[in-house]
């Protein structure tokens, strides 16, 4: 087999494995959705696995002049520039340095790519929909209306983010467009 033929049948195996994963992650048994799982602070966070394109170790941001504080830069990924926002600061929570364990979700939101660094990945977890619970309005230091609701997972709760509100259209358009004199910072949200 000369080299060319194993390239091209390292591709395909690659491709099958992706394939599968995928079909894997976006199958359930129970009827229940899966959410990929991660840590902010102490607290348990769940997006829809659907619309995670691919999770990546931290890596420096190129920071932006003018862009809202919760914007910790852009990622360039395989020629995509990715803008990278920080939910600790758009939940109106305290900063941290980021380390070794934090990671960066991307994700598509309002059929916008975009990263969101968290602390660490815990799980794709499977939550049945009766398991899944409309915010407590009054329990949340966030504004619940970037929310779907609270998983119950055992003795544990997962907040569970509504990706699509996380930011408006008007913030993703200010974001393509380099326009963000309009933007509301994350006290407005």
């Amino acid at each position: 087999m000369s080299l060319e033929d194993k390239k091209e049948e390292k591709k395909v195996k690659q491709a099958d494995i992706k394939e599968a994963l995928m079909n894997l992650l976006n199958s359930s048994a129970t009827g229940g959705n899966q959410f990929v799982t991660f840590s902010i602070g102490s607290e348990d966070y769940g997006i829809d696995i659907k619309k995670v394109q691919e999770i990546t170790a931290f890596k420096d941001l190129t920071v932006l002049p003018n862009t809202p504080n919760y914007i910790k830069g852009i990622l360039n990924l395989r020629g995509n520039v990715i803008p990278i926002m920080d939910p600790r600061v758009r939940f109106g929570l305290e900063e941290k340095v980021f380390d070794k364990k934090s990671v960066i979700i991307i994700f598509k939101s309002n059929s916008k790519t975009i990263g969101m660094i968290v602390d660490k990945i815990s799980d794709v977890l499977t939550i049945d929909k009766e398991n899944i619970e409309d915010t407590p309005e009054m329990a949340m230091n966030i504004d619940t209306s970037l929310l779907s609701g609270v998983g119950k997972v055992g003795d544990k709760f997962v907040i569970i983010l509504s990706i699509d509100k996380i930011l408006t259209n008007k913030e993703i358009e200010g974001l393509s467009s380099g326009k963000n004199q309009e933007l509301p910072d994350s006290k407005e949200v």
